[in-house]
Formats: structure tokens, sequence, C-alpha cells
């Protein structure tokens, strides 16, 4: 089955928005990179600020949806860069473009979570798929059953932090040989062997695991991390929101390391959160963390 065509998702709200904008605190003249333009909320937002905004996203479908949304502002102002945010990071420093500012909205996206044929969510009758767009290969079904169980349980332990990550992997083989192919079944099967599971659905840990894996993520995000200070023109600031402990332990020792040798003139000194008006309107913003490093003068 076809997934939903974006304008069928619901509205997107982009966490921390007017966090964004204060932090990145740029003029009238300025160039921005979003890294993850998703639906485009945090661009339109700083399009009311600045003069250009250079969009990337991997996701097809938020491609469609950006085209289409952001046709108003023309070609001028906001410019779409299709793929991985590291590999057009790349490209823009290999031809010597840089910008104000750059922002980074990371891990999976409202849109991908909320279109059930997707397979992200633990509730999806959908095949288990998880591919964010341009840069995954294989979806999660080919992915369980391409990697070892040894291999699978050390991807569950280190991405997702979950202590019965040997128990999981094998549990997670043992549904696909039995041909189990939605992430709801995958979600069950996990479930029937962590003990004690009280709130958050206990294959949670598992799925982000599985999702960072399949994407790629972290080393998406180093990549970035690595290219950030070529992104950067002299006084140009980066803004990254991450949403889980491994993102922002990588982006927190990036800023400090850059801070230490002179990279960057001043970073953030503790991550911001959103308030509980926010968190209230938008649950996902409840683990957002937001970091700044401005680049040296």
């Amino acid at each position: 089955m076809a997934s939903s065509t974006p304008a069928e998702l619901g509205p997107h709200i982009p966490v921390l928005c007017q966090t964004v904008v204060q932090q990145l605190a740029l003029g009238p003249a300025a160039r921005v990179l979003d890294c993850t333009c998703g639906a485009g909320g945090h661009a339109r937002a700083l399009l009311a600020q600045v003069s250009q905004v250079w969009g990337v996203d991997r996701d097809p479908h938020a491609r469609s949806l950006l085209t289409q949304q952001m046709a108003a502002y023309g070609d001028d102002r906001f410019r779409l860069l299709p793929g991985t945010f590291a590999a057009v990071a790349a490209e823009l420093v290999a031809a010597g473009t840089r910008f104000h500012g750059v922002l980074a909205d990371l891990g999976v996206s409202s849109m991908q979570l909320d279109d059930e044929e997707r397979g992200f969510g633990i509730r999806s009758a959908a095949d288990a798929d998880m591919r964010m767009g341009d840069g995954a290969d294989l979806d999660c079904l080919s992915f369980i059953d391409a990697t070892a169980e040894d291999e699978l349980a050390r991807i569950i332990r280190e991405y997702g932090e979950e202590r019965l990550a040997g128990r999981v992997a094998r549990v997670l083989k043992e549904a696909r040989a039995r041909g189990e192919r939605s992430a709801a079944d995958l979600a069950a099967a996990v479930r029937r062997v962590i003990p004690g599971h009280h709130g958050r659905h206990p294959a949670l840990r598992t799925f982000q695991a599985l999702r960072i894996a399949i994407n790629g993520e972290l080393e998406q995000l180093q990549r970035l991390l690595e290219l950030l200070p070529q992104l950067l023109l002299p006084g140009g600031k980066a803004v990254i929101i991450s949403f889980h402990s491994l993102e922002d332990r990588l982006v927190k020792v990036a800023f400090r390391e850059g801070r230490r040798a002179g990279v960057y003139d001043d970073i953030s000194r503790r991550v911001l959160t959103a308030d509980a008006d926010e968190q209230a309107a938008n649950r996902r913003s409840a683990s957002a963390k937001l970091r700044w490093a401005q680049r040296a003068h």
C-alpha cells in the first residue's frame, strides 16, 4: 500500500521553534541551512527573520510537502536540497558555500511517526520499514533477517541502551522465522520477553536502536559535527536539537572539543528544553534538548 501523502498526516508542530529563532539571533541578510527541513516549520519561522533558508531532507515525502508549501517564498528565499544532511553538507563544503546559521532537528520526524504505513511506530499494523528515505538501503525486516543474532544484540544494547538485548535479539529472529512482519507484531514479541514493564512500552528502546542502525543516524550526525566549522561563516551559529542521550553526547563532546580548540568562540553551557506550555501542546517536545555553538570570528 502506498504511503499517505504529507497533506493527509495532520499539522506539524516544530519543536522549540521560538528558542531556535532566538538562539540563532540572525539579521535580515542572513542565510540559514536547515539540515532537517521536514514539514518546514522551523524554516518558515526563520524566513520571517532572515533572507534565505536552504532546506535539506532525505525523505521524498517531506520534499513533496516542502515543494508545495514553500513555493510562495520563491527560489530566491527557499532552496530545497535532496539527500542526507551529511552528504549535502559535504557537497556544500566542497563548493565553498557557508552560512550564518545551521540548524539540525535530529531523529525521526513527527510526519514519519504519524504515517502508520511506514512502520515506525510500535502500534503500526504495516510492515516494519523504518527507513527515513535517501541513504537507507534495507528496511527493518530485511535488516533483522540479514544481521547475525549477536550483532543484532550489540546494536540493541548500544543504540537502545537495552540491558536485555540478547533476549530481544533472539525473539526478533524467532518472530521473523515465523513470518511476522508488522511493527506491532515485532513490538509484541519484545514485550513478551521484558518483564515488569510499566508506563513506556518495552519495545521503544529496541525500535530506537533498529531505526538508528537502519538509517545510519549517529554516523550522519558525527559527519555533520565534523563539517560544521566549515559550513559556518565567522561568527555564525549552529543549533542542534537532539532527542536521546546518544545524540546529545556526540553534540556535547564535539562542541566542547571545538571550544577548547578555538574553533568555537562560545557554546551553550547547558541544554535548553521546552517549557511546560510547549510540552503540554506537543508531547514530543518533552525529550528535546537544544545545544548551540558559535563559530570563532
